[in-house]
């Protein structure tokens, strides 16, 4: 009988298997509002603030509104008339310029003013301003996280800048009342009459609804 071979189980000598190469990962396209020319147009909102730096997320909100406001006014200028670089102006000084200062420049804080910025509010131009100063943005902050309520961050400074410039919504106008015409075919004596008798119901009227709501 022949001598048995040994198995040589040692894969070294066998060449490793050359496959396709994985592609390289590919990193996200950035978002139009990071073009060069949005961080020109911020950087020089900051400049003329005299804003001496804004973090990153921050910087990106507000570039973002510039690109945003853009848009809107290429679509309709009539409908969308204010520029962003005003826009932005005005949410940074109603922060910055106000007891509130540079610490207050947050991206949550930002987007709640932001929310707030009602025309019939910040068309007071000054009165706005001072209104925001009695608005303490870091501690009401501080207090809504603690709370684990930070999300709820725009409707208290809504809540706030109510008390104080009143209701940022227009009142609904009022149905015109419908005024009486004399007939031509009516004499004067008689309209007359007609009138009194209409004021008289009216009076019982209201001297029965009153009676009633004291014997309740």
């Amino acid at each position: 009988m022949g001598r048995a071979r040994k198995i040589d189980d040692n894969d070294d000598d066998i060449p490793a298997r050359v496959g396709r190469p994985r592609a390289p990962e590919q990193s996200a396209p950035p978002e139009p509002f990071e073009r060069e020319e949005f961080v020109k147009r911020l950087q020089a909102i900051l400049d003329a603030l005299e804003i001496p730096d804004l973090g990153r997320d921050e910087r990106l909100y507000c570039q973002r509104i510039l690109w945003r406001t853009d848009r809107l006014r290429k679509l309709d200028r009539k409908r969308f008339p204010v520029r962003g670089e005003d826009q932005i102006i005005l949410l940074l000084r109603s922060v910055f310029e106000t007891a509130n200062g540079a610490g207050a420049l947050t991206l949550p804080i930002l987007r709640a003013v932001s929310g707030c910025m009602y025309d019939r509010w910040t068309d007071r131009g000054l009165a706005w301003l001072e209104a925001m100063d009695a608005v303490p943005l870091l501690g009401i902050f501080q207090t809504l996280r603690d709370l684990g309520l930070q999300d709820r961050l725009e409707d208290a400074i809504r809540f706030k800048l109510t008390q104080i410039l009143g209701s940022p919504f227009s009142p609904p106008a009022k149905e015109p009342t419908r005024k009486m015409v004399k007939p031509p075919t009516v004499s004067q004596a008689t309209w007359d009459e007609m009138l009194q008798l209409r004021k008289d119901d009216r009076r019982r009227r209201e001297m029965k609804r009153k009676s009633v709501r004291m014997a309740a």
